[in-house]
């Protein structure tokens, strides 16, 4: 038995090692440290996912250190149980679908052209931090209406507040606890001034100022958890992907140079560099009752780790699952999760992850990464690669 602890230097580091040993196991692993169950096969996840709903609880918090560690939990609908958590979901739910997400395809473009341009013009730069992160901050502040200094400046403070040094548990760092102070400063300042001035809220700040539910309107502070998430998920995860499909073409030549010679591509190599080197790591639940997966009895109010990034490499549900194929296929897969908490902003996610990889390759010729220079996120919670430093080829 693997003694595992998501929070240890190996699995903040790189998990994936720990993960191929954990799937030998047969079932979810218990961590007795946490009261936890790790399900780390993909059959586990999807079970649970879909016909144990009414059996997990969301209101503990997704994040690690919420669920393991007892850190506050935003009230905000991704903590919600069902009934509660489409209802506000539901109040942006429109923007998110594939006809809307089309909609902005020229307008991220454009950003994504604006943003690339200089870069490629000097030939060499880091991928992740000047390009795709920064499109897509500017992108989540969009969405929420913000001007593109706040979004960028914001998402750099929420940035800080997930940096973890080695062997930190949990945001317990004065760097963070600084970051997390200065933010909600500055986003209930915000609050403030929109309430007073509903003319100046745009986008989905607009619309939960608005929105009532149930006969409850957010207050303050739950305006300003929503503005926390949508900058943390609207430009989080997919960044990860983008770098991870240049690192690993780049490992793989052949696939590399097919994709450059032919663009039409671009979306399988995003998908499979989701599915191998998946960005969301892990996202807990609590049990609400008792009930079984494979053989383990899991008891109300145990916590239970949802290890995708582990499922989309098990080698029950995916063929040659640790090898990096972009022309795979597959009929499902967790990168945007399952179930009735599934990602709200998958189309806008692939759209964009697409037209930046698309971008880049257009102008990136027969380009070259300093494999030394690169690194991943440091994490709980996400996993991948955050400095990719880039030179472009002839």
């Amino acid at each position: 038995m693997i003694d595992y602890d998501p929070f240890s230097d190996d699995a903040m580091r790189d998990p994936h090692k720990i993960y191929a040993e954990l799937r030998k196991g047969d079932g979810p692993h218990f961590i007795e440290k946490y009261n936890a169950w790790a399900l780390v096969h993909f059959e586990d996840i999807w079970n649970t996912s879909t016909k144990h709903e009414k059996d997990i609880t969301f209101t503990a918090g997704q994040p690690l250190t919420n669920v393991l560690l007892g850190e506050p939990v935003p009230h905000a609908f991704p903590s919600m149980d069902m009934s509660e958590h489409r209802k506000w979901r539901r109040v942006v739910h429109a923007d998110y679908t594939k006809g809307s997400v089309e909609k902005e395809r020229e307008r991220i473009t454009a950003l994504a052209r604006e943003i690339l341009a200089p870069l490629a013009e000097r030939g060499s730069f880091d991928f992740y931090k000047e390009y795709v992160n920064r499109v897509l901050a500017i992108n989540a502040g969009y969405n929420l209406g913000l001007p593109r200094e706040k979004s960028i400046a914001w998402r750099g403070l929420v940035d800080e507040t997930m940096h973890r040094e080695t062997g930190q548990v949990g945001t317990s760092s004065e760097r963070n606890l600084k970051a997390a102070g200065q933010l909600a400063q500055q986003l209930h300042a915000y609050v403030r001034e929109v309430r007073a001035n509903p003319a100046l809220a745009g986008g989905h700040v607009a619309k939960y100022l608005a929105a009532e539910i149930d006969g409850q309107k957010l207050d303050d502070q739950g305006l300003v958890n929503l503005l926390i998430i949508f900058l943390t998920v609207g430009s989080g995860t997919t960044p990860n992907v983008c770098a991870g499909a240049v690192y690993y073409l780049a490992q793989n030549p052949d696939q590399k140079h097919a994709v450059l010679n032919d663009l039409s591509l671009v979306p399988q190599a995003f998908s499979e560099a989701a599915r191998y080197d998946q960005p969301t790591n892990i996202l807990c639940r609590r049990a609400a009752n008792d009930f079984e997966i494979r053989g383990k009895q899991i008891k109300a109010g145990q916590n239970l780790l949802m290890v995708y990034a582990s499922a989309n490499r098990d080698e029950a549900e995916f063929e040659r699952a640790g090898e990096f194929d972009i022309f795979r296929s597959y009929p499902r897969d967790l990168t945007f999760g399952v179930g009735g908490h599934m990602c709200l902003g998958m189309h806008l996610a692939t759209m964009a992850g697409v037209i930046l990889l698309e971008e880049f390759f257009k102008v990136a010729g027969d380009y070259r990464i300093d494999t030394g220079r690169c690194t991943r996120a440091y994490s709980e919670f996400l996993s991948g690669f955050d400095h990719i430093p880039v030179e472009l080829g002839d």
